[in-house]
């Protein structure tokens, strides 16, 4: 046991590290406002901090000191565990949706932005929003997730009352979430791809093409890697009934996904370039498919 409490708080620590350096290096990058993708980059690390932050501070610290169930005050494991499992878990794959659907208006319609509307700020809003359903949810239903310290999982209280209808409604909603935000990024890619790139060489056009793809395999990681984390929790998991495997499958699985996004983002984006500010005094210039074009103040850099 005490393996995988030192497991869980590495592997959460290391991802709360991550992904507090990203918040603060999007945070601080440029000099002037924040750009829309800057603003969205920043949220993302969000959802990833509330949850790694828990794991390491509270839920291994709570199974290190052999803490049992009823020895947690309730209100206190309802809110953190609602707030793990239930903001932050829905508020980081829509956050994803929102960040490859201005990739994708950036790509296809580069003149048809209105700079006086703040699209990314009411996004963001009705993401916070929305993220609050399976909160609001659980409250109506009576159906909460809570911690269980002796066995480190985040479980609906009520598992056999109502806890197996929100595994799987949890399932169907972050799989649709990760299929449209893939989507999105999918048709940008075959976009960047079938383009032509006038004026450049064969050269400057294959090394775009590669950064392309690294973009894209970027994407999809990030789009499908809290697909396959409740995947984990709804089935792999129960292959195999052992403590070693639903440890992995469930619980370690669970806090490694935000600390694999941190790795991703960083490793991707180690010069900042996607999610930097590209900063003008009346435009921003952004390329996309080898041509420098002029847009409205998006942020990204496509090319």
């Amino acid at each position: 046991m005490l393996v995988y409490i030192i497991s869980l708080e590495l592997v959460s620590l290391v991802g709360f590290l991550l992904n507090l350096i990203l918040f603060f290096q999007f945070l601080t990058t440029g000099k002037g406002p924040l750009s829309s993708f800057h603003k969205l980059c920043l949220f993302k690390t969000i959802p990833n901090l509330i949850i790694t932050s828990t794991f390491a501070f509270w839920a291994s610290t709570l199974s290190f000191l052999g803490k049992t169930y009823n020895q947690i005050p309730i209100l206190e494991n309802l809110i953190l565990s609602q707030l793990v499992g239930g903001f932050s878990y829905f508020f980081a794959p829509l956050i994803q949706v929102c960040m490859s659907v201005n990739r994708f208006s950036v790509i296809y319609f580069p003149f048809s932005n209105n700079s006086h509307v703040p699209y990314t700020n009411i996004a963001i809003f009705s993401c916070f929003l929305v993220a609050n359903i399976p909160i609001l949810l659980s409250v109506l239903t009576n159906c909460y997730l809570v911690y269980e310290p002796e066995i480190l999982i985040f479980l609906p209280e009520r598992l056999e009352d109502c806890g197996h209808v929100m595994d799987r409604s949890v399932f169907f909603t972050i799989g649709i979430l990760s299929l449209t935000a893939n989507g999105f990024n999918l048709a940008i890619f075959t976009k960047l791809l079938k383009d032509k790139m006038g004026g450049i060489s064969e050269a400057q056009k294959n090394k775009r093409r590669k950064k392309w793809q690294s973009m894209y395999i970027q994407s999809v990681i990030q789009d499908f890697i809290q697909l396959i984390d409740i995947t984990n929790y709804n089935f792999t998991s129960k292959i195999y009934d052992a403590p070693l495997w639903t440890f992995l499958f469930c619980c370690l699985s669970f806090a490694s996904v935000y600390a694999l996004d941190g790795m991703v983002m960083i490793y991707f984006h180690s010069n900042w370039s996607v999610c930097r500010k590209i900063h003008s005094v009346k435009k921003t210039n952004f390329f996309v498919s080898g041509v420098q074009s002029s847009g409205p103040k998006s942020g990204v850099v496509v090319g």
